[in-house]
């Protein structure tokens, strides 16, 4: 039986070949679906107004979407091991290509915060980014966040940010694109984000002073985490992007204040601290090319101190 199929087969074969027709093999579609979200680690925005049923912001063309989460073990899941985040312009998909726009390792510890930064290419409609974090059984746990596409540029704004000067214990750095404030072991994953801190410097009176992140060194501020911190003792703060900083012009109302206002702000690439005082407004900067106004709201002075800010930014 077997013979005459084959027989069969290569009648058929020899049919189609002399008519000249070339069978047409169909290719295997290949399958872009996002595989299931099966792991169980505790995955939350910094910005609360984003942990809801489907989380969305509103960016132009060219705004560069920053956002940050914080990634916690739980006792149903194993340590975080890779954040892969994929852009597409659909849900429950990957795109055309299986390969993350971002691969970011993350560390071997339970909670840890994680900034990304998207700049945004379509002209309009929607773009989807799909976080997915795998732990050391590689579960996977994702989180989506919608990108609506505006025609307008867009800003950021972030109200009562508070730092702590150099011996409080508080932070003394923030990210503008997105409001947080980095525990020191999460600073040297997300050092490229931080672009205003906080202390009193100077001499022979102390003054609050914003300054970047590399600044820092050269006002005499410490740039290594203290040997008693028992997660990350002994590891480096120093190092980052340079933030320049001036005296808003007395024409900016902070309150009111655009993106196409604070694009047209002049400010020269001079200094990287300025001294500062309750009720003034400050522009600044960033290394993203970024433009913002700083308002100080409050200051409590001294090296243990803190100052409390509200801060709006270009996206």
């Amino acid at each position: 039986m077997k013979k005459i199929s084959y027989l069969f087969l290569a009648l058929i074969l020899a049919f189609v070949t002399a008519c000249g027709v070339t069978p047409e093999i169909q290719p295997v579609p290949e399958d872009l679906t996002l595989p299931p979200a099966d792991g169980k680690m505790d995955i939350t925005f910094t910005e609360a107004a984003l942990n809801t049923a489907n989380p969305s912001v509103v960016a132009a063309t060219g705004d560069a979407v920053n956002v940050s989460l914080v990634i916690k073990k739980t006792p149903e899941s194993d340590k975080p091991r890779i954040m892969r985040v994929f852009v597409t312009d659909k849900p429950n998909y990957r795109g055309k290509t299986d390969q993350p726009l971002f691969e970011i390792k993350l560390k071997n510890k339970d909670e840890q915060t994680q900034t990304i930064e998207y700049t945004v290419s379509p002209a309009s409609g929607k773009v989807y980014i799909h976080f997915d974090v795998y732990d050391n059984k590689e579960k996977v746990t994702r989180k989506t966040l919608i990108v609506n596409i505006s025609a307008d540029g867009q800003i950021a704004s972030w109200p009562n940010i508070v730092l702590g000067a150099q011996s409080n214990a508080a932070g003394s750095r923030v990210a503008s694109a997105t409001g947080d404030v980095y525990k020191v072991c999460d600073i040297d994953s997300n050092m490229k984000f931080i672009d205003i801190t906080y202390a009193a410097v100077g001499s022979p009176t102390v003054k609050p002073t914003f300054m970047s992140n590399p600044r820092r060194a050269g006002l005499g501020l410490g740039v290594v985490v203290p040997a008693t911190n028992v997660d990350c003792g002994g590891s480096s703060t120093g190092g980052g992007t340079a933030t320049y900083f001036v005296a808003a012009p007395a024409t900016v109302d902070f309150a009111t204040a655009t993106d196409a206002i604070m694009g047209g702000l002049t400010i020269a690439a001079t200094s990287q601290d300025i001294a500062i005082e309750v009720g003034k407004v400050y522009a600044f900067q960033n290394a993203r090319n970024k433009k913002g106004l700083i308002r100080v709201t409050a200051i409590e002075a001294g090296t243990g101190g803190k100052v409390t800010f509200d801060i709006k930014v270009q996206k």
